[in-house]
């Protein structure tokens, strides 16, 4: 049995993925069917108790309810536990091994504990499997690779010379005598080899569409996309779609009262769903004696009508975070709304246990030395985050993750996918921290743009803004973009990314450790220039402030001028910051490289992509065009 921590069940082993254990056994995360199963089945299991109520991202991904991890409990000899012993299933993939000495291949099954060896054998599972972008996965199809049609797979070897491509590894049938190499199994379409096949295609090898973390490697189903050879430690075999939230407080609500009650509500995670399945089924008279019901067992009394009204609120379909605030001229996608909820919380003061246990902002002042470049700086002492996992994609990342939800993800993580609405559940986990948001000023921006536009139109072309906005949770205009969106979103998420690599040093997290949530619209009416930075661990007390502090007007001005400084020249330098027309797996960069401004793939939000420090302090030749050009001047 292996320890994974409950946070790796979401990323980066989530159902799906593919593990290697201690011992060096190949396997694939199980799917959701097979979860909160006890390792000696002895007792009822209580999946309740690990819901997560989170009404925002249940409404943006489409289910009632979120579940973590189960974590282990051993229990103790003679002392009931609840939820003893319970272990998330692996599978063994690829069912393929091979003899070490021999080069002999065996095939075992998904479910198989332990493989019988003869005396000497080293049986290890082989590197190649086959895997298309519709998210199937399967063994590598040796026999019709070759060309072998003999019976049985005892007589099939395979044969590495350790040479410096695939052409040196050749599979070979001892019994009819047939033998070819590997190379080119591995050729995958792309946008300039596009209208050719693959290696697979030529011979008339298709996807059979098979699952194995379902269990499901007999029967498939039908699957258009071409099947492709792939090494088994490759990183593009798995991108995990994980959508996170900050927890919000509904700050329309005006009677205290209320509030209060709605916070004493939010603790009984394991029965909101139920009620919340009621109230949804026009069933309110039930959702109201459910929760009743559980205030009453802790000692909390409340009248019916009460509960009544703050269902209302908190079950509200459609309900405001913030009075007064304004509303965008444009319409924008489920996305950019989701974030704009949390933009306009979050440049809000909040200092009231009783309307919100798990945010607190406080108002910080702008050093008076950027006050032309920010507008607004905020202390978020405590967060709630959870983070979701729906589904994955393999071999390119998914475009537009949140279409066709939750029957997406559903169908992928479930052998029978659930249909009653309170059945529909995800993985998530709920984890704390600190953090600092930041504004710049919209006026400092709009001037800049238009001081700036002739340069901004020669770096920044149409074809890259096109590619920028295909990049995942970039969250592009609906309506289209443009030259000012881009400009805006390269400056925002490339000062984010500058700002974090100097915290590192001043805060004393590792820069694995920070995360950002990049908040920009260009909407005339309500535009969005702001940034989080954040760190969120998974104990339930959060973190120790460190980050918060770089936030106060004395100590944010001095990390703000380092970190332009730092970034103002890099050892690639200067064709780093040469306009190529774009850089990175996207091509949707510019002036960015790991030796100036990217960031572990954990800390940012798009995975790198969407960065051009040329943004924020100009090119070696021309300083002037960047926004905070002027305070490399001053020294």
């Amino acid at each position: 049995m292996e320890n994974i921590r409950i946070g790796q069940l979401i990323t980066p082993f989530g159902p799906g993925a593919l593990y290697m254990d201690s011992k060096g056994t190949s396997l694939i995360i199980a799917g959701l069917d097979y979860w909160y199963q006890q390792e000696n089945p002895d007792g009822k299991i209580h999946a309740e108790e690990f819901s997560i109520f989170e009404p925002r991202l249940s409404a943006l991904l489409g289910v009632d309810r979120f579940r973590r991890p189960a974590d282990y409990r051993p229990g103790h000899a003679g002392q009931a536990v609840q939820n003893a012993k319970i272990v998330t299933p692996v599978l063994r993939f690829p069912t393929w091994y091979r003899e070490v000495h021999t080069g002999r291949l065996k095939r075992f099954n998904l479910d198989s504990v332990r493989i019988d060896c003869e005396r000497n054998e080293r049986w290890v599972p082989v590197r190649f499997i086959s895997a298309c972008k519709a998210g199937h996965l399967g063994d590598f199809p040796w026999k019709r690779w070759v060309g072998c049609n003999c019976h049985g797979n005892g007589d099939l070897f395979l044969h590495d010379a350790g040479g410096a491509d695939l052409s040196s590894v050749w599979i070979e049938c001892s019994s009819c005598n047939v033998r070819k190499s590997l190379a080119g199994v591995t050729w995958l379409d792309s946008e300039k080899d596009a209208g050719q096949q693959s290696a697979f295609q030529r011979m008339g090898i298709v996807c059979p569409g098979y699952r194995p973390w379902l269990g499901d490697v007999i029967i498939g189903e039908d699957c258009p996309e071409p099947l492709v050879g792939t090494l088994i430690n490759q990183s593009n075999l798995f991108f995990s779609k994980v959508m996170s939230s900050i927890s919000l407080p509904d700050l329309t609500i005006e009677d205290r009262g209320v509030a209060l009650l709605i916070r004493e509500i939010e603790c009984f995670q394991d029965d909101l769903p139920f009620a919340k399945v009621y109230w949804r089924g026009n069933r309110r008279d039930r959702a109201v004696n459910t929760i009743q019901f559980v205030l009453n067992q802790a000692g909390i009394v409340y009248e019916a009508q009460a509960i009544e009204q703050a269902l209302e609120q908190l079950f509200a379909e459609q309900k405001g975070v913030v009075d007064n605030i304004v509303q965008p001229e444009l319409p924008e996608d489920h996305g950019l709304s989701f974030r704009r909820d949390e933009f306009n919380i979050l440049r809000t003061v909040i200092d009231d246990e009783v309307r919100s246990h798990d945010l607190r902002v406080i108002a910080s002042e702008v050093p008076d030395g950027l006050c032309h470049w920010f507008q607004k700086v905020h202390l978020v002492e405590r967060l709630r985050e959870t983070r979701a996992f729906y589904g994955f994609s393999r071999l390119v990342p998914d475009e537009h993750p949140l279409d066709d939800m939750p029957e997406k993800a559903l169908k992928q993580l479930f052998l029978h996918p659930p249909q009653q609405n309170l059945e529909k559940w995800l993985p998530a986990i709920t984890v704390y921290g600190e953090g600092i948001y930041i504004e710049l000023s919209e006026a400092a921006i709009e001037s800049w743009i238009q001081e700036n536009r002739e340069w901004l139109s020669h770096r920044l072309s149409e074809a890259f803004w096109g590619r920028l906005a295909n990049v995942y949770q970039v969250y592009a205009p609906k309506t289209g973009t443009t030259l000012k969106w881009a400009a805006r979103y390269l400056l925002v998420h490339s000062l984010s990314h500058i700002l974090i690599n100097q915290m590192v040093f001043e805060a004393g997290y590792s820069s694995a450790s920070l995360k950002e949530r990049l908040y920009v619209s260009a909407d005339n009416r309500a535009p969005m220039a702001g940034m989080l930075i954040y760190t969120a661990a998974g104990d339930s007390e959060g973190t120790l402030g460190g980050l918060v502090r770089m936030g106060h007007k004395d100590r944010l001005e001095p990390v703000i001028r380092k970190a332009v400084s730092r970034a103002s020249w890099c050892s690639a330098d200067p064709v780093c910051s040469e306009n190529l027309g774009g850089q990175g797996t996207r091509l949707a960069n510019l002036a960015a490289c790991h030796a100036c401004i990217m960031l572990p793939e954990t800390a940012c939000e798009t995975m790198n992509n969407g960065l051009d420090r040329a943004m924020v302090i100009g090119i070696p030749d021309e300083r002037e065009h960047g926004f905070l050009s002027r305070l490399l001047d001053e020294i």
